[in-house]
């Protein structure tokens, strides 16, 4: 693979225009705050690009588009707690192009597909303007494929054919040498914005809020039981399965919709609403579905995002034939469309729904039939051709696409694949499909003709009064709609579901520890059940009666684990929530109170049951940070939306440290799991405990992640006369047995990546099977001391100039506040507490950080490598290390391999552990493991 062109870095652009977001650029923007990065809110978009066509003229039209179109220069900052998109005067935009003419043809469409995976995942920083990115895949000399990426916050589907149509045009007009034939834009997406800030203030807002308020009253969530539990949060780990419909298909469908007086669309979500019923058993089916939102003619030439979600409800009470259902059908999609001004997230705070961070609100599968956005086209003396792309992540559980192309209708099924296996899909693939075939031959027949086979029975189930007995008391409780209760092994493992009543208004995931504890008031301990698991609904067979062999026992998840000296425990009883109030949770009670509009706040009251909504929560984590100086975060307050829930995340549960360092024997180190303890691979990182969180969040199931740190040892006497390898002979201690159940990897930022290097050998020396050793900015020890003094404080200086100019262009995008701008440049931990400067300006976590760090920069002096050309060492570099690191290897000579791996990282130093290059450094890690470890 040959790279052409590559993104040049480019000076702060100038904010011409502020605009507040869009409804549905807020909700991207909260989705983004709950994951950074997350690349289910990316639009993946692939042409074939076929004739005479040159990559600078398609580059030049590229930019021309971006120039013309606002959207494309916006980026989106935080103002007062609330985000608001700037527009920038011009971006330095380059599209990528990859030379694959030479890459044998067996082995091309594999790199396509690489590739386009690659450039469809990679997360955008919405602080950046620009949020679209564009390569050129050349694969022969008059073809070639477009992979395009573009954040949902400025794009939509008809997006693409707004661009499709101007890229081929500009192109077209700059090869010919004339003017291109482009509309005229007398409006931007910022009107649009204004426009609808207007709008939700007018009557017709309230018209609107009526219909909505009617149309899902009392309707219960929908979704279709998944194969594997769900984890504690949402995943957007997706996959895509599709099939051709050739042949005549597109004109028997074309004229069935015709012979019922319905839409394409109402005929196709009839036939998916009448599958949905059957499969699950259900009588109400609801799904998402997206409208364009152009209803003004001038804003069909812009791109922008547009589109908007409507909830669509189908009650299939008895045994209609389809005919009936898909006037009924035909209805409801009518009346939902003649309502889709509601933004969705609007629609949310009116609905109000329990929050479940496992769970999107409202929608869990969602619907969509539409003709491909691009048209085929002859551009000049090239063509654009429409290609099915890849999906960068998704959103919901189940998406069910009808994409209509000159060549037939395709028919795909976008999924989680964390949730549902491939054979599930492919299953529900062919009775779509089948569903079809049964509209259209026998119209007048009942739903019920429409047969679907059992889903395979994975549990033994066992009616016994035991079970019985326990769903009667679960089943009474108030927060309960309905209970199940499975038996299985002879009794030997028992297991409750139950399905949360219509009024419950606490968060779902403490559900089950409070139904435990009820349970345990009446129940032996032998008679109680291993667990419980809270479903919106139960799967039900076509009629109607709960499919238990669809439910399936979850496996005991992994204990979670808590932090104490020198090696890692389960946790035991949740620690009782504090009843005394301190200054800082008078403060926060506060903040709660003024946002919700209420006069006090008790410890159990819930954020969301108070009216709370997603916006309102940003204003309340905003207010947190900037009164009380505490690291909030929508995370969080999901996970803990309770009053006392959310301040003891917030501020932390005082409890003792553990046993201090008491003599040579005794270990200075915590060792502490970041998330499960059970995945096939582990990885160590060391001290900077906070750092490594969205790294632990990125690599998901596939790793466990712990953090090794010294920050509860006394860090005096013993321990400060300690030799590097003494201390990395501890921290190996304290990893225990578990360093020979698995393939490990260690990871360490700076003087810790120092220490990484030295407990990896000592890992290799007690049988561990290490398959890396990840050094994050970490010059081999005594390497820049060895470097002339003239050398030295040119490398000093450019290192300052930069750090400057990194800063100074976080401050000047929005990205931090001017105090922490400040904190930058008279921060300096090691040099602050040598020249005595230190007192009362540091928290708690950078004091103990400094002290640590100073205690590793002594041993490391002493510490003197084996040349040992270890193979495991993969070298990062963040943009605080200049580029001569790449070539020297970070000084490390004959210590590693001559061809060592070097890496390069976004951000400065410890900022490059909390950037968008997180990803690609997750990715590198499980690759790593994948591979197999050098002996």
């Amino acid at each position: 693979m040959k790279e052409i062109n590559n993104t040049a870095p480019v000076a702060e652009p100038t904010v011409v225009a502020e605009f507040p977001c869009s409804q549905t650029q807020l909700r991207c923007w909260i989705l983004d705050q709950l994951k950074p990065g997350n690349p289910a809110l990316n639009v993946a978009v692939r042409w074939e690009i076929r004739g005479a066509f040159r990559s600078s003229t398609l580059e030049a039209a590229f930019r021309t588009v971006i120039q013309r179109h606002e959207i494309l220069r916006t980026r989106f900052v935080e103002v007062g707690g609330r985000p608001c998109q700037q527009v920038v005067d011009q971006v330095d935009f380059k599209m990528s192009v990859i030379d694959l003419r030479n890459v044998p043809a067996e082995q091309r469409d594999q790199r396509i597909l690489s590739i386009g995976e690659e450039t469809a995942r990679a997360p955008f920083d919405l602080a950046s303007p620009c949020l679209f990115r564009v390569s050129l895949l050349m694969v022969e000399n008059e073809r070639g494929f477009l992979l395009i990426t573009a954040h949902q916050s400025c794009f939509d589907g008809w997006s693409i054919r707004v661009l499709g149509r101007e890229v081929g045009e500009i192109a077209a007009a700059l090869d010919a040498g004339r003017q291109p034939v482009v509309p005229d834009l007398p409006l931007q997406y910022g009107d649009f914005s204004l426009w609808q800030q207007e709008y939700l203030n007018s009557y017709g807002f309230e018209t609107e809020k009526s219909f909505w308020r009617e149309q899902l009253s009392g309707a219960p969530y929908f979704e279709v039981v998944p194969d594997t539990p769900r984890g504690p949060v949402k995943t957007s780990r997706g996959n895509i399965l599709s099939v051709n419909n050739t042949g005549d298909f597109s004109e028997r469908i074309d004229a069935a919709a015709r012979a019922h007086r319905v839409s394409l669309y109402s005929f196709g979500a009839a036939v998916v609403s009448a599958l949905l019923h059957r499969y699950t058993g259900q009588n109400t089916v609801m799904f998402g579905s997206q409208v364009a939102g152009r209803d003004e003619t001038d804003l069909e030439n812009l791109i922008g995002v547009f589109i908007n979600n409507v909830v669509l409800r189908f009650d299939m009470a008895g045994d209609i034939s389809f005919a009936d259902h898909v006037r009924s059908a035909s209805e409801k999609v009518t009346a939902a469309l003649n309502h889709h001004r509601m933004p969705f997230n609007k629609l949310v705070e009116l609905v109000n729904p329990v929050r479940d961070p496992s769970r999107n609100p409202l929608i869990s599968v969602n619907f969509n039939l539409q003709k491909a956005f691009l048209e085929d086209h002859q551009y000049g003396g090239f063509e654009l051709i429409s290609a099915p792309s890849q999906s960068p992540g998704v959103i919901y559980d189940l998406s069910f696409i009808m994409i209509g192309r000159p060549s037939g209708w395709r028919m795909s099924i976008e999924y989680n694949a964390d949730l549902f296996e491939k054979s599930t899909i492919e299953s529900l693939l062919r009775l779509w499909q089948e569903a079809y075939e049964a509209a259209l031959e026998h119209p007048s027949a009942p739903l019920s003709a429409l047969t679907i086979p059992a889903r395979e029975i994975k549990t033994q189930r066992v009616e016994t009064g035991r079970a019985t007995a326990i769903e009667q008391m679960l089943a009474a409780h108030p927060s309960v709609g309905s209970a199940v209760v499975l038996v299985e092994d002879d009794g030997k493992r028992v297991h409750a579901f139950v399905t949360p009543a219509l009024t419950i208004t606490e968060p779902l995931d403490r559900l089950p520890e409070h139904l435990m504890e009820y349970l345990g008031r009446q129940l032996s301990q032998s008679a109680m059940p291993g667990g419980i698991s809270v479903l919106l609904n139960f799967p039900r067979d076509a009629s109607g009666t709960v499919d238990r062999a669809a439910l399936r026992i979850p496996a005991p998840p992994p204990a979670l684990a808590k932090t104490v000296i020198g090696r890692i425990e389960p946790a035991g009883v949740p620690v009782p929530l504090p009843t005394a109030r301190t200054d800082q949770t008078k403060a926060l009670a506060a903040i709660w109170a003024e946002v919700l509009g209420v006069p006090t706040i008790a410890p159990d009251d819930n954020f969301f049951a108070l009216g709370g909504h997603s916006l309102l929560a940003l204003r309340m984590l905003s207010g947190a940070r900037s009164k009380l100086g505490a690291k909030a975060d929508l995370e969080q307050l999901f996970k803990q939306p309770t009053f006392a829930g959310f301040a003891n995340a917030l501020f932390g549960r005082t409890e003792p440290s553990g046993t201090e360092l008491e003599g040579p024997s005794a270990s200075p180190w915590n060792v502490t799991a970041c998330g499960r303890t059970d995945a096939p691979y582990t990885l160590y990182t060391l001290n900077h405990p906070f750092l490594y969180y969205r790294l632990a969040t990125d690599l998901g199931d596939a790793v466990s992640v712990y953090n090794a740190n010294m920050f509860h040892a006394d860090l005096t006497g013993h321990l400060a006369s300690m030799s590097l390898e003494e201390i990395a002979g501890h921290a190996v201690d304290s990893m225990g047995a578990d360093i020979l159940k698995g393939p490990v990897g260690v990871m360490g930022l700076c003087v810790n990546g120092v220490l990484a290097v030295e407990i990896a050998r000592q890992l290799r020396e007690r049988g561990a099977d290490l398959r890396f050793t990840a050094v994050i900015d970490a010059w081999a020890p005594g390497y820049v001391r060895s470097q002339p003094r003239l050398r030295r404080l040119r490398w000093n200086g450019e290192r300052r100039l930069k750090r400057i100019g990194y800063f100074t262009r976080k401050l000047f995008s929005g990205r931090i506040s001017f105090v922490d701008y400040l904190r930058e440049f008279n921060f300096t931990l090691a040099l602050l507490k040598r020249l005595g400067l230190r007192a009362g300006t540091y928290s708690q976590e950078e004091a103990v950080n400094a002290d640590v760090t100073d205690l590793l920069i002594n041993a490391a002096r002493r510490y003197r490598p084996p040349t040992t050309n270890e193979k495991s060492v993969l070298l990062f570099r963040s943009e605080a290390t200049h580029r001569r690191a790449r070539k020297l290897l970070f000084g490390w000579g004959g210590a590693i391999a001559g061809d060592s791996e070097v890496f390069d990282l976004e951000g400065w130093h410890e900022d490059s552990l909390n950037s968008n290059s997180i990803q690609a450094l997750a990715t590198i890690v499980i690759n790593r493991f994948r591979s197999h470890g050098e002996s």
